[in-house]
């Protein structure tokens, strides 16, 4: 704790807050629902990608009145690679929203299969045992 305040002596930055870092237990799903967990996984990550947007910017403004303050080339280029890295987090919550809605329309329950040119290939007595009817009629060959 004592570097940094020197630290924030030799910036001559004012100390930032301290926050709450503890991390919350995951909800366990006991019915083992496969929607549910992906519905809660879901919610986690985007709860994720969100607060790490917020610290992000917190972050990033501190990082640019280091660099305004230092005036060093290497606090510019973290600040910009920092810059880089905040619209990769935007961009993939916003490809999580994708990836949701294309799950959600993979359902197997709301798709149909169609099956066409489906080819039988054994005898008229197996099929017709299979169909449930029985025809002492019918001569195997």
């Amino acid at each position: 704790m004592k570097n940094l305040e020197n630290l924030n002596n030799l910036f001559n930055i004012d100390p930032m807050e301290e926050t709450s870092t503890a991390i919350q237990p995951l909800p366990e799903n006991l019915n083992g629902n496969k929607e549910m967990d992906q519905e809660e996984d879901y919610q986690l990550a985007r709860q994720t990608m969100r607060k790490l947007l917020l610290k992000g910017e917190d972050t990033l403004d501190t990082l640019i009145e280091l660099s305004k303050s230092s005036e060093h080339p290497r606090t510019y280029e973290v600040a910009g690679q920092f810059m880089k890295t905040l619209s990769d987090v935007s961009k993939d919550l916003m490809g999580l929203q994708k990836q949701v809605k294309d799950l959600k329309a993979d359902d197997p329950v709301k798709i149909g299969t169609q099956n066409n040119n489906v080819v039988f290939a054994g005898s008229t007595n197996e099929l017709m045992k299979m169909l449930g009817k029985k025809d002492d009629n019918i001569i195997d060959q």
